[in-house]
């Protein structure tokens, strides 16, 4: 294998959000003998970076659900390769949406996240997920005309709240006015550009590379990862992955509590 490109949360990740030390390892010595380490997740660019910042490593990511493609070395990001975002209609369509459903939205750009609270209870997820955005508290009144005008704009959408129907009831709605949505988390929800997913990057990226899909190897857990898992030569889901991510993997793996990615690694190093 040539390549990994492995998910962050359920997936790299254990619970309280942090690399077991088995992970790390195994992705340190992949790189060693050779191999591409890519970090392909829903999380924004900034915390893949500091990801591979603790990894002391350097390779790519597809932030943002694919949304951006970048080279990282030293914890910084060392070339944009790509990037994609979301139109100002579809963005002003789905936030009018969450409005009406009473969901918080996240709103990614590159450098922070805009979040506004449509949600009437205020409850908020307690998760690893939520404390990896760079928050600022937005209003969207303050937001429309930037939007318009396109002096904003956002890699990613991210609606959450407690109450997961009301998730429901958005997605069908989103998928009514032709926005497609997957879910990265039980409680998240997430919309990119028309097109974009962990598959549609990581294709990008190998044919950037000159590395064949057959030589790539990828984990994930949610349904933001099957574009991905789908297209990879060698495909694991989780123990903890969701019923139709472990119908499409090739193989299951360990849960990431128990380091599944490093379980399965081990069987691609010299």
């Amino acid at each position: 294998m040539k390549l990994v490109a492995v998910d962050l949360d359920g997936t790299l990740l254990n619970k309280q959000g942090n690399v077991p030390e088995k992970n790390a390892s195994a992705l340190k010595e992949f790189d060693q003998q050779g191999g591409i380490v890519v970090l392909a997740t829903g999380r924004s660019i900034q915390s893949a970076k500091e990801v591979f910042k603790h990894l002391n490593l350097s390779g790519f990511t597809l932030a943002s659900n694919g949304a951006y493609v970048a080279r990282i070395e030293n914890g910084e990001i060392k070339d944009v390769l790509k990037s994609y975002t979301i139109v100002p209609a579809t963005v002003n369509t789905a936030l009018s949406l969450a409005m009406k459903v009473g969901v918080t939205v996240v709103a990614s750009r590159a450098t922070q996240d805009d979040r506004i609270s449509f949600a009437q209870d205020k409850n908020e997820v307690n998760s690893p997920y939520y404390a990896q955005f760079n928050l600022k508290e937005s209003k969207v009144d303050d937001l429309w005309e930037q939007i318009e005008k396109e002096s904003i704009s956002y890699f990613k959408l991210a609606f959450t709240d407690s109450d997961t129907s009301k998730l429901v009831k958005l997605r069908s709605q989103l998928e009514q006015r032709q926005i497609n949505s997957s879910y990265s988390d039980k409680y998240w929800l997430e919309v990119m550009a028309d097109g974009v997913n962990k598959g549609a990057a990581l294709k990008f990226l190998t044919n950037y590379l000159l590395v064949e899909l057959s030589d790539v190897v990828a984990f994930g857990d949610q349904e933001n990862d099957l574009e991905m898992l789908k297209l990879s030569g060698n495909s694991f889901a989780m123990a903890n992955a969701a019923p139709a991510v472990k119908q499409a993997a090739d193989q299951l793996t360990k849960s990431n509590e128990d380091s599944g990615v490093a379980f399965i690694l081990k069987n691609y190093l010299n």
